[in-house]
């Protein structure tokens, strides 16, 4: 449900660019572009589902979806590790997300990785 939501208001706003004045798609090949933190999405799955049931029958149907998913980071404080994590590594509903840091074991707050980082609308 969470992908469904995060996915409405992308679609919603890619609606509202293609209606813009001199926005014109016909016989354009449409991708989206969505790059989205590991903690905004659940799953890539459910995220691409939700995608396609929200742009059926909009100028956006036959659109492509490329979905990147950036990593989640951390930095760790004791030992000074500065980089990604493992999927899976931070369950995705905490507030707060610490993960135990992969060099030295120290728990460490989790950065970046939440909500939609860019969307983009190649129209070839």
């Amino acid at each position: 449900m969470h992908e469904y939501g995060l996915m409405e208001e992308v679609v919603k706003s890619l609606l509202a660019k293609l209606a813009e004045p001199g926005v014109d798609t016909e016989g354009a090949e449409t991708e989206v572009v969505l790059k989205v933190g590991a903690l905004a999405i659940h799953s890539a799955a459910a995220t691409r589902q939700a995608f396609e049931v929200l742009v059926k029958g909009t100028p956006l149907e036959k659109a492509r979806l490329n979905l990147i998913v950036e990593p989640m980071t951390l930095a760790c404080p004791s030992c000074g590790f500065k980089g990604p994590l493992p999927e899976g590594a931070v369950d995705p509903h905490e507030q707060l997300p610490l993960a135990h840091c992969p060099r030295c074991g120290t728990l460490a707050p989790v950065t970046g990785s939440r909500g939609v980082e860019s969307i983009e609308l190649v129209l070839d």
